[in-house]
C-alpha cells in the first residue's frame, strides 16, 4: 500500500504545470516545507522539501493555501528516474489536503 501523510507549509507559491484546452483540469506543483527534528544536534529543526503535485478538483480554492498556513497533504510517492544511473526522484501525488490553522 502507497499512502503517505505529510504536515508542512507550502513554500512559495504553486506553479501551473497543465491546463486542459477547455480550463476545467489543472495541474498544480510546489514545494511543502516539512520541520523535523534533527538527532545530530539537539533541540534543532530541520526542513525537508517535499515536492507535491495535485489536481484543481483536490485543491479546490487555491488561494486559502498561500498565507503560509500548516497543511495536512495524504497521497502516494511516486519516484522517477533514469534507470542506467543512479538519479532517482521521488513526489508526492496529493488526493486529499487541509488546512490546519
Amino acid at each position: 500500500m502507497n499512502n503517505v501523510t505529510i504536515i508542512g507549509q507550502i513554500e512559495g507559491a504553486p506553479q501551473l504545470i497543465y491546463s486542459s484546452k477547455d480550463g476545467n483540469k489543472k495541474l498544480y506543483k510546489f514545494v511543502l516545507r516539512v520541520p523535523r527534528w534533527s538527532k545530530a544536534k539537539e533541540n534543532t529543526v530541520v526542513n525537508d522539501y517535499i515536492n507535491v503535485k495535485i489536481w484543481n478538483s483536490v485543491l479546490g480554492d487555491e488561494d486559502d493555501y498561500f498565507d503560509q498556513a500548516y497543511i495536512a497533504i495524504e497521497g502516494r510517492l511516486v519516484s522517477f528516474g533514469i534507470t542506467d544511473s543512479q538519479n532517482y526522484g521521488n513526489e508526492l501525488v496529493a488526493n486529499k489536503i487541509m488546512q490546519l490553522n
